[in-house]
């Protein structure tokens, strides 16, 4: 099995969008990060990793469809620019 691999930088503006929509999404449903990060069973310091498109990894595809759950949104909605 590979080792995860680190965002690049062509990528760039997908990860922002990402993070953009997580905040919205999340402050539309008057969310925290401490809730929503335990909705999609993840930590908060990740949520807020995600949140600030400052992580080492990117998140699995686990970890979006837990996020788009938790916030009651499809998937591709995380990736769509508003």
């Amino acid at each position: 099995m590979s080792q995860p691999k680190s965002p690049k930088i062509c990528n760039y503006s997908y990860y922002r969008t990402l993070s953009l929509n997580l905040k919205y999404y999340r402050n539309r449903l008057e969310l925290t990060q401490e809730q929503t990060a335990a909705k999609a069973e993840i930590s908060v310091k990740y949520l807020s990793q995600i949140e600030s498109s400052s992580f080492n990894y990117p998140p699995t595809l686990e970890v979006l469809f837990d996020l788009a759950n938790a916030l009651g949104v499809e998937p591709f909605q995380l990736f769509r620019e508003l």
